[in-house]
């Protein structure tokens, strides 16, 4: 039933309802803040002092971190809820956090002199991607800094020549990598794919939509991105991209979804909305 109410939602039968910042479903937030979310629906808000705030899918405040001898928040990656991902580039450390936001552990690049990375992103087997701007490679790291693989060097691949990654994100058997408004797809041992997608995009999620086939139902990922004040959505099977009839508020500067909730970042509040079909 999720992935039929999410499906019609990036479609054409959904709409946002309560957009009334003083309603229940809103959390207030600092002007500048960031939000990702985990697939339990949890909300994360990363504020501009650099305070990690969790919530969860209701927008009940469940924990609150900020280490501030780590300086500015970078990404933070909750693919595993029990295993949280921060990256701090200005002190090139990766810090570990637990459900409640309690620290687990942190590496340091520095220790294998990597020190020009301007994005890292959670493996699917709880290791480390992260792109290498002083050879121009994706690598994949163990937690105890142990090289596991790498790509060839993107002055070889047919990327283009402008090259300054800013996300990963390894869904499955792919892992997807933002440069420069395109995304860019490898395999899970780090070998060039292809170019997915090439927009004015500036962050992406990957997220699972029900479509059908005759008779038979089946689940296949979608990129869902914003892009201006309107959700896009592209087929990963065939290339597509359709832009959805979602409405959002005219100040919208990201959004997430997650378990039939969508998170709608504004400049002074998070929405939060289940999907409804009208």
């Amino acid at each position: 039933m999720k992935y039929l109410l999410l499906y019609m939602a990036l479609s054409c039968f959904a709409v946002l309802k309560g957009q009334d910042p003083g309603l229940s479903d809103s959390i207030s937030v600092p002007p500048g803040s960031s939000i990702t979310t985990d697939n339990l629906g949890n909300l994360f808000v990363i504020t501009p002092t650099n305070d990690i705030v969790k919530y969860d899918k209701n927008g009940r405040k469940m924990a609150t971190a900020n280490f501030k001898v780590l300086g500015k928040v970078t990404s933070l990656d909750a693919a595993n809820p029990f295993d949280i991902y921060v990256f701090y580039r200005d002190q090139n450390k990766v810090v570990f956090l637990d459900n409640m936001l309690n620290l687990l552990g942190e590496i340091d690049l520095e220790m294998i002199g990597v020190s020009q990375v301007p994005c890292i992103g959670r493996s699917g087997d709880n290791q480390l991607w992260l792109f290498d701007m002083a050879d121009l490679k994706l690598k994949k790291y163990s937690k105890n800094l142990r090289l596991v693989t790498e790509s060839a060097s993107f002055n070889t691949l047919t990327i283009g020549p402008d090259i300054l990654p800013s996300m990963i994100v390894d869904v499955n058997t792919s892992v997807f990598m933002l440069n420069q408004g395109k995304i860019l797809e490898f395999d899970v041992f780090a070998n060039f794919s292809k170019i997915k997608l090439i927009d004015t995009l500036q962050t992406f999620q990957c997220v699972k939509l029900m479509d059908s086939l005759q008779r038979l139902e089946f689940v296949k990922e979608k990129i869902i991105y914003l892009k201006g004040n309107q959700v896009y959505v592209f087929n990963t099977l065939d290339f597509t991209v359709k832009k959805s009839d979602l409405a959002l508020p005219p100040n919208t500067r990201g959004i997430r979804i997650e378990k039939e909730r969508l998170y709608v970042l504004t400049d002074e509040y998070v929405i939060l909305q289940t999907f409804s079909e009208k």
